[in-house]
């Protein structure tokens, strides 16, 4: 800590000052990319997003040297950055999170601040892996919609109410139709939207609403995964 004072504390940058804050920011960037791969749910990182947050610490790093304590040069490089137009669209608002944190590394090398860099790096990681011990790392494959149909005059609806209530942590009837197929009767098809109390619920809720011969084209369907289906 010593060191990082003295070295930060040195009004214009030499050669070897840019080039620990340029090697700091790969480190601290590359610890970044680390707690990204090993805290997400996705199952294949994105590639480039991983080297973007790697190759834009870099350049905030250099931006931010070259600023230095100019304000003309700082507003003449946002001015010129102004210019460009982004129209990239990131679907999880975790990963903006993360490009924030590279973008927080890159400043804080490039104004010198090495202390603030490498505590606030080490202590975001944490937190993202903390966060996935939570249940808000919760797999949000959890959230579904449940389909059946049962015959206009049965009366199982408030068995398999019973039923769903065990697996699912919360459940709302979202519509309901009524369709006459030939050779079937009249039969009410039934949309539920549901949330899991674990990953395991999803198969033994199938399995239960199965066992029930009065349940007809059942279908258990959640936004990234297919659990079950079966007439």
């Amino acid at each position: 800590m010593d060191f990082l004072s003295s070295v930060s504390n040195q009004d214009s940058p030499s050669f070897i000052l840019i080039g620990f804050a340029l090697l700091l920011a790969f480190v601290l960037s590359s610890l970044l990319v680390f707690a990204y791969e090993h805290s997400s749910r996705d199952v294949v990182p994105p590639n480039h997003f991983i080297q973007s947050m790697i190759l834009m610490a870099i350049v905030t790093v250099i931006i931010m040297e070259s600023i230095g304590d100019s304000m003309a040069r700082g507003f003449g490089i946002f001015g010129a950055l102004a210019i460009l137009r982004f129209r990239v669209n990131i679907t999880n608002p975790r990963n903006v999170a993360f490009i924030f944190a590279a973008m927080a590394v890159g400043i804080a090398c490039g104004v010198n601040s090495f202390a603030n860099a490498i505590i606030g790096t080490i202590s975001f990681c944490l937190i993202a892996f903390l966060l996935r011990l939570t249940p808000y790392g919760r797999k949000h494959n959890l959230l579904g919609i449940l389909r059946f149909q049962l015959s206009i005059d049965s009366e199982d609806l408030p068995k398999i109410q019973a039923g769903m209530n065990d697996f699912c942590r919360s459940f709302i009837l979202k519509r309901y139709r009524i369709s006459s197929p030939q050779d079937k009767g009249d039969l009410v098809e039934y949309v539920y939207e549901v949330r899991l109390r674990n990953e395991m619920d999803g198969m033994q809720l199938s399995q239960y609403l199965k066992a029930n011969s009065g349940v007809k084209d059942l279908r258990l369907e959640f936004r990234d995964t297919y659990v079950n289906q079966y007439d």
